[in-house]
């Protein structure tokens, strides 16, 4: 016996989409990120640098974009914890699973969108300090 499926509406299907966009670019920032980090510990494993003497000045911006790097983690958890609040009311609530979903859905995909732009300026950060780490000893 084969009953009916549930089919999203335009509008739930929006909501994948935007969730699935922010959660693709999301990645693709992570991937560079990463690369940028290996990148970043295999110039510093080899000493690789053009040798100048950093000022102080130097160090303290080197400090403070890993500073950021780091509260930008912190924010991004917090954002990815608080979204489990809608789904968490589907496992826990009978009768709204579909909007609970859908909700959850929606807070995800806004997160991941932010999430993008978090992760881009820690890229740049990483950047910043990968370069500083190429110029300065």
């Amino acid at each position: 016996m084969t009953t009916a499926g549930y089919e999203f509406s335009a509008e739930e299907n929006a909501v994948f989409q935007r969730l699935v966009k922010n959660m693709s670019r999301a990645g693709v920032v992570a991937v560079l990120a990463s690369l940028v980090l290996l990148a970043y510990h295999i110039v510093d494993y080899l000493g690789v640098s053009a040798g100048t003497a950093g000022s102080v000045a130097v160090t303290y911006l080197d400090y403070a974009a890993w500073g950021v790097i780091s509260l930008i983690g912190i924010f991004i958890g917090v954002a990815l914890v608080r979204a489990t609040a809608a789904f968490t009311a589907v496992i826990r609530t009978q009768g709204n699973d579909v909007a609970h979903l859908m909700s959850g859905l929606g807070r995800l995909a806004d997160i991941f969108g932010t999430i993008v732009w978090a992760a881009v300026l820690a890229l740049i950060l990483l950047v910043v300090s990968f370069a500083l780490l190429l110029i300065y000893v």
